[in-house]
């Protein structure tokens, strides 16, 4: 059973048992103020955020382990001969971002209509909408119960114009965040006099879709 599916009951249990695993090893209560506070926090998440929590608190503690290994004298003269400082090796690391980065990419996930939601919205049937999926003209993810479309690309619950041209551009694979970044934030090939419109914008103001579509794959497939 997921997490999603847990009782109220049952998710307290689990948020219990989350904080118990955290607490192992810990201080007696009030003795560390920072920690009592984490638990309690802990004890207070909602059911279906509890799988991700986990995860968060598996990768500090792993993230932890590794920082906690020190290094003999001859790794530290291989890694000098590879030109690795061992000041570079104190650097903050990416694991904050990179846990932030999970945590909007499943609330947006969350953030889906259904096939016949998106049919109802639009005004066609079912069978269109599932047809559109498959080409790739609406963004869409298959599930165990049919494809998922995000809401990030219906705008005030609608379709922009020229919105399938730009959709195919974008790939199965892309992240969502990255996905809806780029189509909200400012394209420097498409410009309205002297500013420069997200393509979103281009498309709400009757810009030329494959315009958009080369400014979205732009963004897309730029090399760092």
């Amino acid at each position: 059973m997921s997490i999603a599916h847990l009782s109220p009951a049952a998710g307290r249990r689990r948020s219990e048992r989350v904080a118990g695993a955290a607490a192992v090893g810990s201080p007696a209560p009030g003795a560390d103020p920072e920690r009592d506070r984490l638990l309690a926090l802990v004890t207070q998440i909602d059911g279906d955020r509890l799988e991700l929590a986990e995860e968060m608190l598996g990768e500090i503690l792993a993230h932890q382990r590794a920082d906690a290994r020190r290094m003999t004298a001859p790794e530290m003269s291989a890694l000098a001969r590879l030109g690795v400082a061992e000041e570079a090796l104190m650097e903050p690391s990416a694991l904050p971002a990179t846990m932030r980065g999970k945590l909007w990419e499943r609330e947006m996930a969350a953030r889906t209509h259904t096939v016949a939601e998106v049919a109802e919205m639009l005004g066609v049937t079912a069978a269109r909408v599932r047809q559109r999926c498959a080409a790739g003209t609406l963004i869409a993810h298959r599930r165990s119960d049919g494809w998922a479309l995000p809401a990030f690309q219906f705008p005030e619950g609608r379709e922009l114009p020229g919105w399938g041209q730009v959709a195919r551009v974008i790939g199965a694979g892309t992240p969502l965040l990255l996905a809806e970044r780029v189509l909200t934030s400012p394209a420097p090939r498409l410009t309205a006099g002297d500013e420069a419109l997200a393509p979103f914008e281009w498309l709400a103001q009757g810009g030329d879709p494959e315009a958009a579509a080369a400014a979205v794959d732009d963004a897309l497939n730029r090399l760092p």
